[in-house]
């Protein structure tokens, strides 16, 4: 039986690949490495370490749980749970590549699609041979290049086909909403970067949660309100988030505050509707057709005009024609062509969730942006492509 090396570096990252593992040991040898945010160096710094979830899932169905480097001489295949040459994954990878095995890669995030290449560091590879995208979407960018390259760049590209290294992966983890029903218990709100720290994009403060009508919604909906905040590695201080999350929320408001999580497709299976800036999470919630806004700031007017023009005969139908948001709750990616992408206004909120609850499933935007995901069969789509290469 051929061997399959996991290394696992970041849960958040690596849990929408991780639910591979019963599936993958049935046909493979599988061992895990777990290095960075996964390894026994660091306390955890969430109030539940992640950690030991994913031991209590997938122990049983793995050989070997290595801290150390094992021999890598004896793997047919290595399996990256990120794209980022840190954690030890660029030393690994000039080591197989040096030995001729081949290592995958996993697109680590929902990100601008305009960065999409360099993010994904194409041109040299440094922590991968091959690498699993969510979709149609960021594969398309691979040939055609990004929305803000100069002509230059463009016709630079046009010689370099990555494609056949670009792998449709789908988002395995999410396969297994489809087993749960719906509940509508609660109105879920998943934070990205609260008000009591710096941060890259705007800020879940007192004046973005009171914007957010959340009174209003539980008012009209009756309906618990669950806030979802992330663990994070440089701020380490769960306690501090609670309680500055209890301090600015409305003393009328029923609401839980929860961070990790074990089972978060259970969390979106209870929702009623999701309100979220944009990250990969709440692609859970839409698969499911749940109503599900996305916090976003848009810009009309194109910086740019000329360029745009130029994109526009680029790129044709598949430039976003909906207009530009500047940097917002996150990084907008994916979801530059998601018509539940609204900015902070109550009204606007309440209306959004009414056109989607009149009009049902994106069944569009699903197909395009995650593969696997009208079916929730994307871990067969992710073991596919391991085979094709093993």
């Amino acid at each position: 039986m051929k061997k399959v090396l996991l290394m696992a570096t970041v849960y958040r990252v690596g849990e929408r690949i991780y639910s591979i593992i019963p599936k993958l040991s049935e046909e493979f040898e599988v061992d895990v490495l777990k290095t960075g945010q996964m390894s026994n160096q660091i306390q955890w710094y969430g109030d539940n370490d992640l950690r030991l979830v994913f031991d209590k899932l997938y122990s049983e169905y793995v050989n070997n749980i290595f801290y150390e480097v094992p021999s890598l001489n004896q793997y047919d295949l290595i399996l990256m749970d990120d794209d980022r040459y840190r954690n030890g994954m660029k030393e690994i990878y000039e080591e197989a590549l040096s030995l001729g095995i081949p290592v995958i890669g996993h697109q680590h995030g929902n990100q601008e699609l305009t960065k999409v290449l360099p993010n994904l560091r194409t041109e040299d590879r440094t922590s991968w041979d091959y690498i699993t995208v969510f979709g149609k979407k960021e594969k398309k960018l691979y040939i055609r290049g990004p929305f803000d390259w100069t002509d230059e760049q463009w016709l630079n590209h046009k010689g370099l086909d990555f494609s056949h290294r670009i792998l449709l992966g789908g988002i395995p983890c999410n396969d297994r909403i489809g087993e749960y029903e719906r509940t509508d218990k609660h109105i879920l709100i998943i934070v990205n970067f609260l008000g009591n720290r710096n941060a890259p994009f705007l800020r879940f403060d007192d004046k973005v949660f009171n914007k957010l009508g959340l009174l209003e919604l539980q008012k009209e909906y009756n309906k618990k309100v669950v806030i979802k905040i992330k663990s994070r590695a440089d701020h380490p201080r769960p306690m501090e988030d609670f309680h500055y999350l209890s301090k600015i929320l409305s003393k009328e408001l029923d609401y839980e505050i929860i961070m990790d999580v074990e089972d978060d497709n259970k969390l979106i299976s209870d929702s009623f509707i999701v309100i979220s800036a944009p990250s990969v999470f709440p692609l859970k919630s839409i698969q499911k057709g749940i109503p599900t806004i996305i916090l976003g700031e848009r810009i009309f007017q194109h910086d740019n005009p000329e360029e745009y023009r130029k994109s526009a005969i680029r790129f044709g139908k598949d430039l976003p024609t909906r207009g530009f948001y500047k940097q917002g709750y996150g990084q907008l990616g994916t979801f530059y062509d998601y018509k539940g992408v609204v900015e902070l206004d109550t009204q606007r909120i309440f209306d959004e969730i009414q056109r989607q609850y009149n009009n049902g499933k994106e069944v569009d935007f699903i197909e395009n942006t995650v593969e696997g995901g009208i079916d929730f069969n994307s871990t067969k789509v992710f073991l596919d492509r391991i085979r094709e290469l093993i």
